[in-house]
């Protein structure tokens, strides 16, 4: 209640909220005291310890405790079929805010509370709940990674994350963290369900998201390199060309700063944490460099520059990840490590192979650039591709998942070339080089048309997650397959097309980009034959 002071103003029994909020003198006089009448705010006596508000501004007096429990039920309050019906910009509004209920500090007046809450531990408290909000715990998502996405993508040294993870655990960084955030959403398969889908779109949001964020207060490091190509790698076989192109040109900037692109092979003894350090980022920068190609084959990036700078005839081969994992012990000394150019090198594993088919691929891109087109230049060019590949397809000897990024390099560099061949204007005048070319392109559609027809065969026995992304590149041979075409009602015809939608159809379980290069063949399909009524 009110009391009258010897002016014969009513002044209130105690100070406002407000003034006690920001720690001022207040004068209590009613309705309002002078503070909250010069600050515009709301003046209020005798009020419980609950949340208030100057102006739109939350004032410490709200206790940090109870703004985490409202920010949970937030997300938790809201069913799962209602939150399907937002927009992924206030979901992932709405995970990142969720997602910040088990970082703050239950007391921000307390020094050690405040200290503790660094950007590095916040962001890792965030990362952590965002992985396990759907029942997925680290230790699951790191071993899915290994089992699969590492065949194809050998950037990180298993044993070294195992050490790394063991120190993370004690002293978590921010960059680290959204490695582990990457490798829960690279493993993600896309699904039939639209929430269910709604929720790996808003993941993706999330890491990309996180991934500015962290680079605006975290140096450059290798873990966000890998971050980047990872995610470029997400983004490219989901269809998100663009994106692509910009993540990609981001970690080549990154890996710049950090001298990747001029690290040799480690001269350090071998086995030692910083022999596996130097060839680990060895193993990054070549996986930079394969993933910028395969987006720079794509025809939207016709004419754009690669983000990283063309490869060298004496760029060291990368190791295998079974070295990097210290699963195998015969090592070679430095001295004997080989150059990326020795493409007749026999008993080079799967990412070797593919680093050498990239090698090749930018050959036959420089060549193109420079206008270096003539039968001299591409010919023998067009015969190292088909060596390599021949002995490639004798590696493979049947298996799948391993060797499958330097056979689609090899094919998309073939096809490139041939065509590059077929379209110069003095090429009728040479009917020998002519007909070798038509030869080649028939022959590289006859390859994938068979690869689908012997996928299509052992499907069941597949596991889709040791298969890199690259299947959007045979669109190029459908292409070509179909407008070649004679008879479009030939039984054999309309088998091999069947065969190459089955295995699209497929693949797009894993990498929504084979679903999109689906229905540009269907649709390439339904005009042809309509051309033909």
């Amino acid at each position: 209640m009110a009391q009258a002071d010897t002016e014969g103003l009513q002044r209130a029994p105690q100070v406002c909220s407000h003034c006690k909020s920001i720690k001022k003198g207040c004068d209590k006089k009613l309705p309002s005291c002078s503070q909250c009448i010069k600050r515009r705010a709301v003046c209020r006596y005798g009020e419980p310890e609950d949340a208030r508000h100057s102006g739109d501004r939350l004032t410490k007096s709200e206790s940090p405790l109870g703004r985490s429990e409202r920010l949970a039920s937030t997300w938790t309050s809201i069913p799962r079929s209602m939150r399907a019906k937002l927009c992924p910009t206030v979901r992932l509004s709405l995970l990142l805010m969720n997602s910040l209920s088990d970082v703050l500090p239950s007391n921000f007046e307390s020094k050690d509370s405040a200290a503790s809450a660094t950007s590095n531990s916040v962001v890792s408290s965030q990362i952590r709940h965002i992985i396990e909000r759907d029942g997925k715990y680290i230790d699951d998502v790191v071993g899915r990674y290994f089992q699969g996405v590492h065949h194809w993508l050998p950037i990180i040294s298993k044993k070294r994350f195992r050490d790394r993870f063991a120190h993370f655990q004690v002293t978590p960084t921010a960059d680290f963290a959204l490695l582990l955030l990457l490798m829960r959403l690279i493993i993600q398969h896309p699904s039939l369900d639209p929430d269910t889908d709604q929720d790996r779109e808003v993941l993706y949001l999330a890491s990309k998201t996180l991934f500015a964020q962290v680079q605006a207060f975290v140096p450059s490091s290798l873990f966000l390199v890998q971050v980047g190509v990872m995610l470029a790698t997400y983004e490219h076989a989901h269809g998100m060309i663009e994106a692509a192109y910009v993540t990609i040109g981001t970690s080549a900037r990154m890996a710049c700063a950090l001298g990747l692109h001029t690290k040799p092979c480690s001269m350090e003894m071998q086995g030692t944490d910083a022999w596996l350090d130097d060839e680990e980022a060895l193993a990054t920068w070549w996986g930079l460099m394969i993933c910028d190609r395969a987006i720079g084959c794509d025809t939207q990036m016709h004419g754009r520059p690669l983000a990283t700078r063309p490869i060298r005839d004496d760029d060291y081969l990368p190791l295998e990840p079974e070295f990097l994992d210290g699963s195998r012990r015969d090592m070679m000394d430095p001295t004997f490590r080989y150059f990326v150019s020795a493409i007749s090198l026999p008993g080079v594993g799967s990412f070797g192979r593919e680093a050498q088919a990239t090698y090749l691929l930018d050959r036959v891109r420089m060549a193109i650039e420079a206008g270096q087109t003539s039968e001299n230049t591409l010919y023998p060019l067009g015969c190292e591709l088909q060596n390599l590949l021949g002995t490639v397809m004798e590696q493979v000897a049947g298996r799948w998942g391993i060797y499958c990024g330097a056979t689609q390099t090899l094919i998309s560099a073939l096809y490139t070339l041939h065509q590059t061949a077929a379209m110069q204007q003095d090429i009728d005048n040479n009917p020998r080089y002519r007909e070798t070319v038509k030869v080649a392109l028939k022959t590289m559609t006859r390859m994938v048309i068979d690869i689908a027809y012997a996928f299509n065969m052992e499907v069941g026995t597949i596991n889709l997650d040791i298969l890199a992304p690259a299947t959007q590149h045979i669109v190029c041979c459908a292409q070509q397959h179909i407008l070649t075409a004679q008879d479009f009602n030939d039984r054999k015809w309309l088998e091999d097309f069947n065969q190459l939608r089955k295995m699209l159809s497929y693949f797009n379980q894993r990498w929504i980009v084979a679903g999109m290069e689906l229905h540009l063949l269907n649709e390439n399909f339904e005009m042809s034959m309509a051309l033909q009524i």
